[in-house]
């Protein structure tokens, strides 16, 4: 599927064409080609890389949220209402999507207690680094940081509680790392630094819509005599795969 785009665009061929005679694509197929420089990669297998690393974590986190908006139904009309007015106001937009800002508070907590590892922020030393307390990292050692923070009852109070308005009231009070998109040191989900995930907005505005289309279309609970547990694998934290929802269509007049 992708030989065509390559070969159209002189990818993989001798660099008797250079670069900047190229049409200026903004995408990765570009930015790949401009970083290797001439150095021979797998063009296709990065691409699968950027969908495997894009797809999973995001329905994951579509997963979850569903899941624990589900287990607080009290949410359920609130967030509907919300939705409902957002979309009468600026429809399906950008702007109509932002107002969602308790949906967008939902998803955020539902990341805090999920991020999707234990671990985030993973490096890997290019030479011997010597940390302030003297410990030294060989060249090659690879690290991580730590996601409890995010647990912590000094930063969030009641932290293992879900608390849907709790990055709201953040907001409300002029917390700006308080929106799904943001980032801080004690929110990582989405990284932080310079390498910070270049997809959050994409990402967040995705799942806020799907969820919004799920909760104005349908009627969901989770089943009865279910509780879904969230499982760890290694650093790995993923949604119950045997948690089941039962869904109705509205009767939307």
């Amino acid at each position: 599927m992708l030989q065509p785009i390559f070969d159209r665009r002189g990818y993989g061929q001798s660099h008797s064409t250079k670069l900047d005679k190229i049409e200026n694509f903004e995408d990765t197929i570009k930015w790949l080609e401009e970083i290797a420089a001439g150095r021979p990669y797998d063009a296709a297998a990065a691409q699968i890389a950027f969908a495997i690393s894009a797809m999973h974590t995001t329905s994951e986190l579509l997963k979850q949220a569903l899941l624990d908006i589900c287990m607080h139904p009290d949410l359920i009309p609130v967030l509907r209402d919300e939705a409902q007015k957002a979309v009468e106001e600026s429809g399906w937009t950008t702007a109509g999507v932002f107002k969602m800002q308790l949906l967008d508070s939902a998803v955020k907590e539902t990341q805090r207690l999920k991020p999707g590892s234990l671990v985030n922020l993973e490096r890997k030393a290019l030479r011997d680094v010597i940390l302030p307390n003297g410990l030294t990292m060989p060249r090659g050692t690879n690290v991580a940081v730590d996601s409890s923070m995010m647990w912590d009852p000094t930063i969030y109070p009641d932290p293992f509680s879900y608390d849907a308005y709790r990055f709201l009231r953040l907001r409300q009070s002029g917390n700006t790392a308080a929106a799904l998109a943001s980032t801080s040191p004690e929110h990582i989900a989405f990284g932080i630094g310079k390498p910070i995930c270049p997809g959050r907005f994409f990402a967040g505005n995705e799942v806020k819509i799907a969820l919004a289309k799920i909760i104005l279309t349908y009627d969901v609970r989770i089943a009865k005599g279910t509780t879904p547990k969230i499982m760890e694998m290694g650093f790995e934290m993923l949604s119950d795969p045997d948690a089941k929802l039962e869904v109705r269509k509205r009767n939307i007049l």
